[in-house]
């Protein structure tokens, strides 16, 4: 235990914090805790369902645990999609992203921090499909981006909310996390070092209790003690602490140059902290679902296996309803049969799993089912332009969440990657103009969500040049003096996310105009030199002839 790193005011301030967060969350849990028994096949957490125990038993219909996949596979594959390069660092200022160089810089930059990311032993798509579920279930969900012990890379991990608390700032924006976790005095000291553990669990190490469980409380927020010229904790903007709760003893205190714990909500209302997911919001749908489900599967069982009516047993006292069994004495000495089915429900089947497929077809938009569809249709036979107004329809499904996923998680997530990077000298120097200008990078992603951003505008412009097709044609392209060119090409260019090294330095563009213009030159000279010549040499066939005359 290192004495200069504790402070018994701040401890009790940080148990109070903990304790006010802990009173906040709780109206929350109780939704929790129904969530993770409709959806068996998350970690749980909120349900206090002992290791290896059986949820999801009232569960007789599995529409929303499906959508749910579908919900989670999908949100990775449109905002992070590891099979092409979708991140486009870029300046705010216009001027800057004019410049060659500059332009440059950030393709590079963004090919690096795509290849950084998706590294072996990362965890990414991991933590993002986690991620995506738990928005999915809960509506908030906290991923922990840090560089790995050994100096390797990165290292990406989704904590789940059971463990995690959070508070806001002025802005609403997340600011502050509390984590609280157990970990046995083994971990711990492989984690802090054993320098550093409480006397309890030195005394559980030495003494054969190593498993011994120690609940601990991990404090990320800003540092109210932030002096940049500081050596030691102070120096760090983002404050980290690690107390032991029982003995109100630190067993660490740090910090971080950015947030490394960046929290997303689906979906908030006035005066909410944490969010609302697809889940919460047709939790009824999925008790219709399951509760109609759970009727006609009875109905379904007696329409099979129905209860049997008789006029009179008159002695029977068994009956064989295996198939090819023997029921003697069922038929009178006439033909007639002395057992009946009893009417069942199967007449009503029919309307029932209509009215289970309406609740179905709920769950299933609320989980944008419809418009991952139309994203992954294989059968599409659209346009361009096509592909772009159905993308920008369909978007209005997503924007009520999309912008907040960026702001609250994607750019956090991105951010601390830079910074980690360039701190570490994994990217590149900032060319010397940006350096000047004390200009620093924003990220883009080139995703489908990006594309739906810009389908609108791109569309319009591609809509607007197929209306003057029609008109140059009868003008002999007069009409296309309308558009500028210049602006027009690398401005759709940029819409539509071209990579800038395909694209030419106007540099390059002018000579290759300027060659053009001269070999065109050229050729008109050419062409009326050798029509002076041709004027020449019929002058001086004319003048012999008639001198021959």
């Amino acid at each position: 235990m290192d004495d200069r790193l504790q402070d018994e005011e701040l401890a009790k301030a940080d148990i109070r914090d903990f304790g006010r967060l802990k009173e906040e969350r709780g109206p929350y849990e109780n939704m929790w805790r129904e969530i993770d028994e409709r959806f068996p096949d998350g970690a749980g957490g909120f349900d206090q369902v002992t290791p290896g125990g059986i949820r999801g038993a009232q569960n007789f219909d599995v529409t929303h645990v499906t959508a749910l996949e579908r919900f989670a596979a999908a949100g990775v594959a449109i905002t992070t999609p590891e099979e092409s390069q979708y991140i486009r660092p870029k300046f705010a200022d216009d001027e800057l992203m004019k410049i060659r160089e500059v332009r440059l810089w950030c393709e590079r930059a963004g090919n690096r921090l795509y290849a950084i990311r998706h590294a072996s032993r990362t965890g990414f798509g991991t933590a993002a499909n986690e991620d995506w579920d738990q928005l999915g279930r809960y509506g908030t969900s906290p991923m922990w981006t840090e560089k790995r012990p050994d100096g390797t890379g990165l290292f990406y991990r989704t904590l789940h909310l059971s463990e995690t608390y959070i508070d806001t700032d002025f802005s609403g924006l997340v600011d502050t996390v509390f984590r609280c976790f157990k970990r046995t005095a083994r971990q711990l000291s492989q984690q802090f070092g054993k320098a550093a553990l409480t006397p309890k669990m030195i005394d559980a190490l030495e003494n054969g209790k190593e498993h011994t469980q120690f609940e601990i409380l991990h404090i990320v927020m800003p540092n109210d003690w932030w002096d940049k010229d500081m050596l030691d904790y102070r120096r760090f903007p983002i404050g980290s602490r690690y107390l032991a709760l029982d003995e109100k003893i630190y067993l660490r205190r740090g910090g971080y140059h950015t947030m490394p714990i960046a929290v997303s909500r689906h979906s908030t209302s006035p005066r909410e902290k944490y969010g609302r997911s697809p889940a919460i919001k047709v939790l009824p749908a999925i008790h219709g679902a399951n509760a109609m489900r759970r009727t006609t599967l009875r109905a379904a069982h007696k329409a099979v296996d129905p209860a049997i009516l008789f006029n009179n047993d008159d002695g029977v006292t068994r009956l064989s309803t295996k198939p090819g069994g023997l029921n003697p004495g069922l038929v009178s000495e006439d033909g007639r049969v002395l057992v009946a089915r009893m009417p069942g429900g199967e007449a009503g089947l029919p309307f029932a799993e209509n009215e289970i497929e309406v609740e179905r077809g709920v769950i299933r938009t609320a989980f944008l089912e419809e418009f991952y569809k139309i994203l992954t249709d294989p059968n599409s036979r659209m346009t361009t332009t096509e592909v772009l107004e159905v993308m920008a329809k369909q978007g209005v499904l997503v924007r009520p969440f999309a912008s907040r996923y960026a702001t609250e998680k994607q750019d956090p997530v991105s951010q601390r990657e830079m910074d980690i990077a360039l701190r570490e000298g994994q990217l590149e120097a900032m060319p010397e103009v940006v350096r000047e200008a004390g200009a620093w990078p924003v990220i883009e992603y080139e995703n489908m969500l990006a594309a739906m951003a810009r389908a609108e505008a791109v569309g319009r412009t591609m809509r607007y040049i197929e209306a003057l097709t029609p008109m140059a044609q009868i003008d002999e392209g007069a009409t296309f003096d309308w558009l500028d060119m210049d602006e027009l090409a690398p401005g759709v260019a940029r819409e539509l996310g071209v990579n800038p090294s395909y694209i030419r330095d106007p540099k390059v563009v002018a000579q290759i105009r300027s060659q053009r213009a001269e070999d065109k030159q050229a050729a008109i000279d050419a062409e009326a030199m050798e029509k002076s010549a041709g004027a020449a040499l019929d002058l001086a066939k004319a003048g012999a002839v008639q001198g021959g005359m």
